[in-house]
């Protein structure tokens, strides 16, 4: 009889613009309980994105004077 609600959405939709994904959510032991008598947790959010292709870099020569 215990219903979960998680609302992830605003959260993703305002990170995929920047290239990151949601790869695991871990809950925490920590509960807590409103004055309604809910119950909420915390839960950790890893996310990732993938790695960017550098720029390539022109190599300068550099000239040494003896």
């Amino acid at each position: 009889g215990v219903e979960v609600q998680t609302d992830y959405v605003p959260l993703l939709n305002s990170l995929a613009m920047y290239g990151w994904q949601l790869t695991c959510v871990l809950p925490t032991p920590i509960v807590k309980t409103n004055r309604e008598g809910n119950l909420s947790t915390k839960q950790i959010v890893f996310l990732q994105r993938p790695s960017l292709p550098q720029k390539a870099k022109k190599k300068e020569s550099k000239v040494s004077n003896f």
